[in-house]
């Protein structure tokens, strides 16, 4: 494979190509987390919203917009374009999304349920479709960014910086839709509905697009005849692949539909139902995630290129394995500080399915390129977001189902009973210990170690006529 623009031997990303991907990637945290951090509190907690319906109507979406995922990387890797691959898509569909996003804080207030239901499915549907149409291209542009083991594990860690920044602030979203400076939530929700959608969405899906260089692959000619299913046939093949899916899969599910009881406990705990105060509980332990989770970041980069990524990885599941432990104890009332002490033990896990997972794919598309003669980045990416979406979906839905079956009832505010309020703090704990606990075994079956890769490298050795 041909590459016109650099030279397949370096390693080193620029400072201003790292940024740019992070902005990008920055988009991408608002298009996977916008919804989520406003739906529940405004559709479910604000209007009275079923918690189980509104997962269906939030998770539904995301599941049947997850299917176009391979025929969008499939289509991103044979573009042929003057401006590249990848960046056509991010002229468009960032600013498509960033449209209906605003539509969906719309929803007329006098509405039945049912009818708000109907209207934030159709919206949360086309926003999903819209949005995987430039998130995997923005993926891919991180995964080609560099050849080097350990440089792409930088480029990533770099990039997850930008997502913890949108962690810190994702969570005083909804707190500031309720200042009084807008007279009224509904209205309150309209402005930074639009304020979301215009700058997270629209702007910073597009930056990349404009001003980052892409880098150009000549197709062979094993590449041109490359099906969409017998390319996925031979990816889904492969076992360490196989092992990285399903590392994201049970922490997406298990260790989601954990996580998704926080705020429940946060408000009907640990505040006695009072939302406002929940939600402020919330921010402080979602930018303690945050700020725990750079330093997390720094501290797993550091180690990977020390220990490898596998032991780092190892470690990480290890310390979360006690911090799931400690939440029992930390989620009591009036322990709101303590919740930094959570984000120190357990926020590790998360950035390593950004950084070091994530990291593992690209090698896996060197692998796949060293045994198929094929460079399919826009496959591999569907495939992660394909795992991301229905494991996403299956723990959202599944905790909507689980809280009306342990008795949750929204409209009786602090008085939920004895039962619903321990089932909640034990899905809680149990959700981080069990899937910290299979994630780990799984890891101990992949190989692919820093070794093995240089002899795989040694397979990739550029032609005469790369650049």
């Amino acid at each position: 494979m041909v590459q016109s623009d650099l030279n397949p031997t370096y390693q080193n990303v620029l400072l201003k190509q790292k940024i740019l991907l992070g902005i990008g990637f920055l988009g991408i945290f608002f298009s996977h987390q916008g919804i989520g951090i406003l739906a529940i509190p405004y559709y479910q907690m604000t209007l009275g919203v079923d918690p189980f319906f509104l997962a269906l109507a939030m998770k539904v979406p995301v599941f049947i917009a997850s299917f176009i995922a391979p025929l969008i990387g499939h289509w991103s890797d044979k573009l042929d374009t003057p401006w590249g691959r990848r960046r056509p898509f991010l002229f468009v569909f960032p600013w498509l999304s960033c449209v209906v996003f605003g539509f969906i804080w719309m929803v007329p207030t006098h509405w039945s349920e049912s009818q708000q239901l109907y209207y934030f499915v159709v919206m949360a549907l086309l926003f999903n479709l819209f949005a995987a149409c430039w998130t995997l291209p923005m993926k891919c542009l991180a995964y080609e960014a560099s050849v080097d083991y350990h440089e792409r594990t930088r480029v990533m860690a770099f990039v997850t910086y930008f997502l913890k920044f949108g962690g810190i602030t994702y969570h005083w979203i909804f707190p500031l839709a309720k200042l009084s400076v807008f007279g009224g939530i509904v209205i309150g929700m309209k402005f930074v509905g639009w304020g979301v959608a215009l700058i997270g969405l629209g702007l910073f899906g597009m930056l990349p697009a404009l001003f980052l260089k892409e880098r150009h692959f000549e197709k062979t000619k094993v590449e041109k005849k490359q099906p969409l299913f017998s390319s996925l046939k031979a990816i889904v093949k492969n076992k360490n692949m196989k092992i990285l899916l399903g590392l994201i899969a049970i922490q997406l599910t298990l260790g989601s539909f954990g996580a998704s009881m926080d705020y429940y406990v946060l408000v009907y705990y640990m505040n006695n139902g009072d939302i406002g105060a929940g939600a402020t509980s919330k921010g402080i332990l979602s930018t303690s995630y945050a700020l725990a989770g750079i330093v997390a970041i720094y501290v797993l980069t550091t180690l990977s290129a020390r220990i490898g990524k596998i032991s780092t990885m190892k470690w990480a599941y290890r310390i979360t394995l006690v911090g799931g432990v400690a939440k029992w104890f930390i989620y009591q009332p009036g322990n709101d500080w303590f919740l930094i002490l959570d984000a120190i033990l357990c926020c590790a896990i998360w950035p390593c399915m950004g950084v070091i997972v994530s990291s593992m794919i690209a090698d896996q598309i060197d692998a796949d390129q060293a045994e198929h003669n094929v460079r399919r980045e826009g496959l591999f990416a569907s495939l992660q977001y394909w795992i991301i979406a229905i494991s996403g979906s299956v723990a959202f839905i599944s905790s909507g189902l689980m809280l009306n079956l342990i008795g949750f009832d929204a409209l009786q505010g602090g008085k939920q009973t004895e039962n619903s309020i321990l089932m909640m703090r034990v899905l809680l704990v149990g959700g981080t210990l069990v899937s910290a606990a299979i994630g780990y075994l799984l890891l101990r079956q992949y190989d692919l170690d820093e070794e093995k890769f240089r002899e795989l490298k040694q397979r990739l050795k550029p032609n005469k006529s790369d650049v």
